[in-house]
């Protein structure tokens, strides 16, 4: 009778251990999942950054804004003379004094900023190296978190080898190779998306994006052919967006607005229309951000 006893209390000990690190190990999965999770949407958003910054330097070559008008400002010196008459209340003398200064004012004014209007010649340069420093310094952070997810190493070095293209590209000033190379950076962003998202129509709308990139960098080289290939490309990607319409009700009327534009764009190149084409573009990158 003792023994049966003993070994129902062993038994009893034996699942209750069993049970305890089920729920330990079931607990400890769990917060991995949750972690794993955290981590990959702290991903989404560096790479959302990431393009933006990509997206915003290809525009800025071609000084392109999605606003019509911007504001500048300048300092205008006034350089002004005047005459002061003072007293001397003890010597009853007049004192004469010249005084020199010059005044700085700040003069603003509102100019059109169109593209049609927009000097596409001259690019800030300056400002283009000074977002890239950024960039740099971004991307370390980034690249950890990705390399945690398990993103293929070779494209992950690869995105720090064309960050150097680019520094030498904006150093000699060549904006046909230049505007590649950030291509090319977006590029690999979708790469990355591939490998740790599962969200197909974020994965379309970056390949996209990629595409129209290519097809602005191929226009400023006048390389019609690979221009109007980008956009095919892109318009066929863009049937999975379409397709999915039923899953984004607050995105259609964007949606089918980003198509109607991605078809101008297709006519825009095949009639090598280099103006209209940037307007169109212009317009639908700005559609595209909108697509949740």
């Amino acid at each position: 009778m003792k023994r049966y006893i003993i070994t129902v209390i062993i038994l009893f000990i034996i699942i209750l251990l069993f049970l305890g690190g089920y729920f330990i190990y079931s607990n400890a999965k769990t917060n991995e999942s949750n972690s794993i999770d955290t981590l990959k949407e702290k991903c989404i958003s560096e790479i959302e950054f990431l393009s933006s910054d990509i997206v915003s330097m290809t525009n800025q070559i071609n000084n392109i804004t999605y606003s019509n008008f911007k504001i500048t400002s300048e300092e205008i010196k006034i350089s002004t003379e005047s005459q002061t008459d003072s007293t001397d209340s003890t010597s009853g003398s007049n004192e004469k004094n010249d005084l020199n200064s010059n005044n700085i004012i700040n003069s603003s004014k509102m100019e059109s900023s169109g593209i049609l209007t927009t000097d596409k010649i001259t690019t800030d340069w300056k400002l283009l190296k000074n977002k890239l420093e950024i960039m740099y310094s971004t991307w370390t952070t980034v690249m950890m978190d990705l390399s945690t997810l398990n993103v293929n190493k070779d494209n992950l070095t690869k995105f720090n080898n064309i960050l150097d293209s680019i520094t030498k590209d904006f150093e000699k000033e060549d904006k046909g190779s230049s505007l590649l190379h950030l291509a090319d950076l977006h590029n690999l962003l979708t790469l990355y998306l591939k490998d740790f998202s599962g969200d197909i129509q974020k994965i379309s709308l970056y390949t996209v994006k990629t595409f129209i990139l290519y097809s602005c960098a191929y226009c400023e080289q006048d390389s019609w052919v690979k221009t109007t290939e980008n956009i095919k490309n892109a318009k066929q990607e863009f049937t999975n967006i379409l397709n999915n319409q039923i899953h984004n009700t607050n995105d259609i009327d964007v949606i089918n607005k980003s198509y109607i534009l991605i078809n101008e764009l297709e006519k825009n190149s095949n009639n090598r229309d280099t103006n209209v084409f940037y307007i169109n573009y212009s317009n639908l990158m700005q559609e595209l951000e909108n697509i949740d």
